[in-house]
């Protein structure tokens, strides 16, 4: 975060960070790879279709699977907000939680909408990513996979699903974070949503991204969680993001004539009291080096927050359908 604007979905071509320059690694052969890349992997995906056409039925359309440690606090809100823009079923992992995880819970385990996994072993959210996948993939069309201070937010539609429809021929769509700050607060409201208190937020987005995988096709490995390759006839295909444009390389792509229709509300710090408890003083479910990381991210707190330099109110229409699931 040292070179803010690296950071940033600039334009509608772009590259994230900067390699050292040699004959085999720089801009030029990297843009001209690109290239070749991107009229390749949609062929292979045009010549898949026509001949392996999926008649497979799933029990689920959108499933979501999440690892959480800690985090009872937030649970309620994140599964009904969820449950509002459309996901059907969750796979929750839990990582040596010792709060009230499991009171927040029930409800959801009992009505079938829950599916709890005790998860003990220590920095393992790819582990639990592929534990989900290994175990889940025949029961559900798309699965994402998100942490709990991550929100889906459709912008062209009211429904996930009906975002998803236009991508039913891709193997996996990746989209971008949109990064929300502390509103100034030093300490969390809770009797006020998430999606309520925290509007302040880089101007653009992020180019960090989450998955939402096609389950028509298979996962090549679980390395990153914010780009999952597929396989077709065994070969890798990288993901699209939402604007349809192949992510490969380092190299990500937006649209001159397409604005955004969607994107993910991270919620990485709220409250300065939140900053402290999430993300300095818990151990880390995917960072070895926790207490590293925690340091890591208290030195980025100063520039994360000099970057909140906009208000975004979007995810807002879903707040009071949000609210209205929580009446009796």
């Amino acid at each position: 975060m040292q070179d803010n604007q690296s950071y940033y979905i600039k334009g509608d071509f772009i590259k994230r960070g900067h390699s050292k320059q040699t004959l085999l690694n720089n801009d030029i052969i990297n843009h001209i790879s690109y290239f070749f890349i991107s009229l390749i992997i949609p062929l292979i995906i045009f010549v898949n279709r026509l001949f392996n056409k999926n008649t497979k039925s799933y029990k689920y359309k959108v499933c979501l699977c999440g690892i959480f440690k800690n985090e009872a606090k937030f649970l309620d809100e994140w599964i009904q907000f969820h449950l509002v823009i459309g996901i059907d079923h969750f796979y929750l992992y839990n990582n040596n939680s010792n709060d009230n995880y499991l009171e927040i819970m029930k409800p959801y385990i009992e009505k079938g909408i829950v599916d709890l996994i005790d998860w003990p072993f220590n920095h393992s959210q790819m582990d639990a990513y592929e534990d989900c996948y290994k175990k889940h993939r025949d029961d559900t069309n798309w699965l994402t996979f998100i942490d709990v201070d991550e929100f889906i937010c459709p912008i062209s539609t009211n429904n996930i699903k009906s975002w998803l429809a236009s991508y039913k021929n891709y193997p996996g769509v990746a989209v971008y974070w949109k990064q929300f700050g502390s509103n100034g607060k030093l300490h969390h409201n809770n009797n006020e949503l998430v999606i309520e208190q925290y509007t302040q937020c880089w101007p653009k987005p992020s180019v960090y991204t989450k998955m939402f995988c096609n389950m028509d096709f298979p996962i090549a490995k679980f390395k990153n969680m914010h780009i999952l390759n597929s396989k077709i006839c065994g070969i890798k295909i990288p993901p699209i993001n939402q604007f349809k444009k192949i992510i490969a390389l380092g190299i990500h792509r937006s649209s001159r004539f397409r604005s955004s229709s969607i994107q993910i509300n991270h919620y990485w710090g709220k409250a300065y009291d939140c900053f402290v408890e999430n993300k300095i003083n818990r151990t880390d479910a995917y960072h070895k080096n926790s207490i590293e990381m925690g340091q890591l991210r208290k030195s980025l707190l100063k520039s994360h927050e000099a970057m909140c330099t906009d208000r975004d109110y979007t995810i807002q229409r879903f707040l009071l359908f949000t609210k209205l699931r929580n009446k009796p």
